[in-house]
């Protein structure tokens, strides 16, 4: 058996070589364009490094996609939402909305329904057809998502479920987080963990301003008990996809990309196609 330290080399050896096949890729002149998933701080370096051959590139980054509710909806659909979404993948998805925006005078009742609905989660084994949620993908990961809701605690957020580490395994428990400065980090940074934070609004125009005060701009959702209030609110928030009333965005024929530091560029649909072609213009002279 290895030792500890063969252990670690061995494990990060296949990180090293993705490194360097990504390096390739884009600084190849040969490569007529790269596309990527994964963090924004990659998305950057990425775009730095294909500058040099002025090279297309195609990036799917970072989210801290905003579910906002108005003061006119049913509380328990986009509750659920929030709860369930969050803990999906254990909240390792980019689009996931992990900020839950909602009228001030209604606080209270939403952080209780979603309190209740996080409780509900089952974690463990995700072989086990009983089991919603699985581990984060490493011990590095979980440390990760520990130390930014602790330090929100520190900051002055009132944890109200979860919050803690669960042996043995990588997990960690379904954590609802009040009380939230819209500008703090566990506000504005992508945790890639089963966290919500919810942030209470004033109005449809402090909600709309919350929502897009981001760097980021993937993903979100708006409930309303009103269509068209919620249409013209999810128009107003900058951001690839919306969700409005529940409705679904997702499919092979609907375009998704981001907006602002979530990415360039769409996959599926006609435009992800259109991220791989080039136009090209013939003149000939007719004799």
């Amino acid at each position: 058996m290895p030792n500890r330290r063969e252990q670690r080399r061995l494990s990060t050896q296949p990180l090293e070589i993705y490194a360097e096949a990504g390096e390739a890729l884009t600084t190849s002149p040969d490569v007529d364009v790269v596309t990527f998933t994964g963090s924004t701080a990659t998305g950057r370096r990425i775009m730095a490094a294909a500058s040099a051959t002025v090279k297309r590139v195609f990036l799917e980054l970072g989210g801290k996609s905003a579910l906002v509710v108005l003061d006119d909806a049913d509380m328990m659909g986009p509750a659920q939402m929030a709860a369930f979404a969050t803990c999906s993948h254990a909240g390792q998805g980019c689009a996931i909305p992990t900020r839950m925006v909602v009228p001030r005078a209604r606080l209270e009742e939403v952080v209780a329904l979603v309190a209740g609905l996080m409780g509900r989660v089952t974690y463990g084994d995700p072989a086990d057809p009983a089991i919603y949620m699985g581990p984060l993908i490493s011990e590095r990961q979980r440390d990760k998502v520990d130390g930014m809701v602790q330090r929100a605690v520190a900051d002055g957020a009132t944890l109200v479920t979860g919050g803690s580490r669960v042996d043995p395994g990588y997990f960690y428990t379904p954590t609802l987080l009040a009380n939230v400065n819209p500008d703090s980090e566990i506000a504005q940074q992508e945790v890639f963990g089963p966290v919500l934070v919810i942030i209470p609004h004033d109005g449809d125009d402090d909600a709309v301003a919350i929502a897009n005060n981001s760097i980021y701009g993937l993903s979100g959702a708006v409930f309303s008990g009103s269509d068209s209030r919620a249409l013209s609110v999810a128009r107003r928030i900058r951001t690839g996809t919306m969700s409005v009333n529940g409705g679904a965005w997702f499919g092979p024929d609907a375009p998704f990309g981001g907006y602002k530091q979530s990415g360039v560029g769409k996959e599926m649909g006609k435009a992800g196609l259109e991220e791989f072609l080039e136009s090209k213009t013939l003149a000939t002279v007719i004799s």
